[in-house]
């Protein structure tokens, strides 16, 4: 899997590397990630890590000192300046609550198309209960934005804006769900169904189109209004 992605770098989790030592350590960083994502945290060894980022067992202890401390790493350095990415322009106060989600859902989407290895990660190691990144990539969420976001639907549900029937607090979790489980599963779905593909324009449509078309408010016919004068 590719790890290329928008590297916006907090200050690294672990020993400090030199300069020389940079390009290693985040190579290192790269391999972990490609294989939590493909085989999940407790089936991967340091052993493995080491052999996929070319170095020995003795760096990866060098470099990040503890397991735990490879943990932190994979999400400080790359989880969260993803959510900062995705969150940081979102203005709840601001902005329509469709204008606000199709923006959120477009940075999310091209997150994704940065990070291929994300949802296999998310599925396997943040979704579920126990995965051993949940903890730590939740604390990372930005809670004043989230609760201004799920305000700003609640206020259009109510104004009719947008469809009542829709969940304030299930929103996103929808949008994740969307974005993250076809792009984590489609190796399985493959293999039920070998001419399935995940063409990329086509993807993000049909995520688009069922997110904000289920959001739009319900369309009413002339006649059901006229039903509804005579029955008062």
């Amino acid at each position: 899997m590719n790890t290329s992605t928008t590297r916006q770098r907090q200050a690294p989790v672990g020993r400090r590397p030199r300069g020389a030592d940079s390009a290693g350590r985040e190579r290192l960083l790269d391999a972990a990630i490609d294989l939590f994502a493909e085989r999940g945290i407790a089936n991967t060894t340091v052993a493995r890590i080491a052999e996929a980022g070319r170095v020995t067992s003795a760096m990866v202890h060098y470099w990040f000192d503890t397991r735990d401390k490879l943990l932190d790493a994979v999400v400080d350095e790359r989880w969260a300046p993803m959510m900062r990415q995705i969150w940081a322009p979102a203005d709840a106060e601001q902005q329509g609550a469709l204008d606000l989600v199709r923006g959120l859902l477009g940075r999310l989407l091209g997150i994704t198309k940065q990070a291929p290895w994300l949802p296999s990660l998310w599925l396997r190691e943040i979704v579920q209960e126990g995965g051993l990144l949940r903890d730590r990539a939740l604390a990372r969420i930005p809670q004043d934005r989230s609760a201004a976001f799920r305000r700003t639907i609640a206020r259009a549900a109510a104004r009719g804006e947008i469809n009542p029937d829709i969940s304030p607090e299930l929103v996103f979790i929808s949008m994740l769900g969307l974005v993250m489980l076809p792009q984590a599963s489609i190796g399985g779905w493959r293999r039920v169904n070998p001419s399935a593909t995940l063409d990329r324009a086509e993807f993000e449509r049909h995520v688009m189109g069922i997110l904000l078309h289920g959001l739009a408010p319900p369309v009413r016919s002339p006649h059901a209004k006229r039903s509804r004068r005579r029955s008062k």
